[in-house]
């Protein structure tokens, strides 16, 4: 991704608040982007729910679809005085996530937008099925949006893996981090980067038995492997050594560490494709931080074939 010009917006049916619109529009304004606003919705109702309760379903239907299409309206009218151009949509069809790829195939949008709720009490965001296939399965980057107030003046916390350790194409993480400097200058942000030299978990379970793994501690030598492998990769993006960052630990621990640490706003991670039946591949230790972390977050992928 090169620049953002076209940007799809899932909107909320029912909702009062649109955040996933708001950040959509902070990104619209600064890159001169053009907003495509999405409505999914599919409401299956016995008829004793209908008003009036003589309403067919095309009626009901119909009458869901026009209040939609009111809401989208006002928006794209919010776009327009903000100077930004916005197609809008309503789509009355399930599962919502098939709705959403089928759009994304049609238009290719260099973005989709989508709101994510945090609850602090909890420390875990609400995600859907239909979110989790989002995060795997979207082709376009995706932007799950906690906080739309984060996006300017943003740290941009990018994770990547200079070692392959964990069988990341080096491609992507040069695509994450060209991703960071695209935003960090619009959003007038600051890119940092971050590599967790992970250290085993001690004890694994086969069956019902639990097994003490190997103690296999980092040596100086590895973790200087690590520091050199990153600090050569930051310099190939022009990113100082002292926002690029080794952690020694378990991954999902130390980037929610990091994340908290930094005070970071967005947090770039990337998913990779683990072949036809498994499709696209978040991996256990992201799907954990995708969880917890109370910032925005934008997951991106490689290009398939």
């Amino acid at each position: 991704m090169d620049t953002l010009r076209n940007i799809l917006v899932l909107m909320e049916p029912g909702s009062e608040t649109q955040p996933a619109f708001d950040a959509a529009l902070v990104l619209a304004r600064r890159f001169g982007a053009r907003l495509e606003l999405l409505m999914v919705d599919y409401q299956d109702l016995h008829a004793a729910y209908f008003s009036p309760p003589t309403a067919t379903l095309q009626e009901f239907h119909d009458s869901v679809m026009a209040s939609h299409h009111h809401v989208l309206e006002r928006y794209t009218k919010q776009a327009a005085a903000a100077g930004v151009t916005a197609l809008c949509e309503a789509l009355w069809g399930t599962p919502f996530h098939e709705m959403v790829l089928a759009r994304v195939a049609a238009t290719r949008p260099d973005l989709v937008v989508k709101h994510s709720v945090h609850h602090n009490r909890i420390e875990r965001t609400l995600f859907t099925g239909s979110d989790w296939h989002l995060i795997r399965d979207c082709p376009a980057p995706l932007l799950l949006v906690k906080d739309p107030a984060r996006l300017v003046l943003a740290r941009m916390l990018v994770c990547v893996d200079p070692l392959h350790a964990h069988d990341k194409p080096a491609a992507l993480d040069h695509r994450l981090l060209r991703t960071a400097a695209l935003l960090a200058g619009p959003l007038a942000g600051e890119v940092h980067a971050l590599h967790v030299f992970s250290v085993p978990t001690p004890v694994t379970v086969i069956g019902d038995a639990y097994i003490a793994a190997a103690a296999v501690q980092p040596t100086d030598a590895t973790v200087e492997n690590a520091t050199a492998a990153l600090r050569e990769l930051a310099a190939l993006h022009a990113l100082p050594p002292a926002r690029a960052r080794v952690r020694v630990g378990r991954p999902a621990r130390e980037i929610l560490d990091e994340a908290a640490a930094l005070e970071a706003d967005i947090v770039i991670m990337g998913a990779v494709s683990r072949g036809r039946l498994d499709r696209w591949f978040v991996g256990s230790t992201a799907e954990v931080v995708l969880d917890r972390l109370a910032c925005n977050v934008w997951v991106e992928k490689l290009p398939q074939d």
